[in-house]
Order: structure tokens, then C-alpha cells, then sequence
């Protein structure tokens, strides 16, 4: 129902139901446009990790990081003696962490093993000194964020990425429990983008 208030509006009351302004609330007309799209939370399994070099790693991929994102400000000098703190520094990503159950082969652990090696100038394939430069180390790796009903909503691409580490294997005969074993890569990269998937749901 319209109405006409102080300041010479003359209108439906948008949002409200009921016959006055004092009604309840609408959720369903509120034209807000801070109003969120949905009101689902992100939880930490709404996800899958693409390794474009590594296909067994990203079939027992288990745990994976986004990484954090800083940006180191340049001091200026100022004859006030306050240090005035400006654009200019330098983005630092964080490492990406990638957790993995280790299959019976070890097929996944010896793709991030035999990577790390081939990219030494001193250690071939083979574990011998070779003092030949493997140019193609580098690779892409690509994170999907999904949404509650585990559709893509945001891809995050890893560049120009290579591992720097991989955790070792601990073997106990005296386990009376078949648990499997998780390992921990660690990658270094240039920098990640982020784009939005415009035709999920």
C-alpha cells in the first residue's frame, strides 16, 4: 500500500509487510544492495587441487592452503620525524602446502621426489652428477573453490610453480593399525590469480 511521509515520499514501503511502516521485515523484497547473494559459509572441503604435473598427487590430494597475500610499504622520510608509509613495496605470496595419502607405489611421492631432482643443475633421473640444467621445471597448478553443492566458483592459479620440499616417510613395524601415510609437499611459485566462474551456480 502506498504512502506519503514527511519529506514528500510516496511509495510501497520496500521491504515491509503489513499495513504501515512499523511491519515486519521482508526478506524476500529486500532490494538491499548490501544483502549478500547467499548466506552459505565456506567450509575447508570445498575444494579440488589440480596438479598439471602431478596427476597422482592430485588424485590423493587430502589438504591444501590458500595462500596468504602481504604487501611491505616503503617508508618515507619526513622532516616532522613521523615516518609516513607509502605504496612501492613488494607482494610476498606464501608458500603452497599440499597434503596427500600416499599410495602403495609411492607413485605420488616419487612425482614430487623425481621433479625436485630433475630441477638441480647437479642430479639427472638417474641421481648422478650431470651439471646440465633442466630449463623445464616450471609448471601451473590450479585451485578450485567450490560452493555448497560443490560447483566451481572461484579458480586460483598457481604460476611458474616448482617444490622445494617433501616430507620424508616414517615406517613402524610395531603399528598394530593399517593407517595410511600423509605427506606434505611444499611449493614455491611467482604469484596466483583468481577468477570467478561466471555459469556455476
Amino acid at each position: 500500500m502506498p504512502y506519503t511521509v514527511e519529506g514528500g515520499y510516496t511509495g510501497d514501503w520496500v521491504g515491509m509487510t503489513g499495513d504501515s511502516p512499523a511491519g515486519i521485515p521482508d526478506v524476500t523484497r529486500v532490494t538491499n544492495p548490501r544483502q549478500p547473494d547467499t548466506n552459505n559459509y565456506l567450509a575447508n572441503n570445498y575444494f579440488k587441487m589440480e596438479f598439471t604435473r602431478l596427476p597422482t598427487v592430485t588424485y590423493f590430494c587430502q589438504r591444501v592452503n590458500l595462500p596468504s597475500l602481504s604487501f611491505t610499504p616503503v617508508e618515507k622520510a619526513n622532516p616532522t620525524g613521523i615516518v609516513e608509509k607509502w605504496m612501492g613495496g613488494r607482494y610476498l605470496f606464501e608458500d603452497l602446502t599440499v597434503s596427500f595419502q600416499v599410495d602403495e607405489s609411492m607413485k605420488n611421492w616419487l612425482e614430487v621426489y623425481n621433479w625436485m631432482g630433475s630441477i638441480s643443475p647437479s642430479w639427472n633421473e638417474n641421481n648422478v652428477i650431470s651439471g646440465q640444467y633442466n630449463a623445464d621445471f616450471f609448471s601451473n597448478a590450479t585451485l578450485n573453490i567450490t560452493n555448497s553443492t560443490y560447483k566451481p566458483k572461484l579458480k586460483v592459479t598457481f604460476h611458474d610453480l616448482f617444490p622445494t620440499s617433501i616430507s620424508g616417510i616414517d615406517f613402524d613395524s610395531t603399528s598394530t593399525e593399517n593407517e595410511p601415510v600423509i605427506a606434505t609437499a611444499t611449493f614455491a611459485y611467482t604469484y596466483y590469480t583468481i577468477e570467478e566462474y561466471t555459469n556455476s551456480a
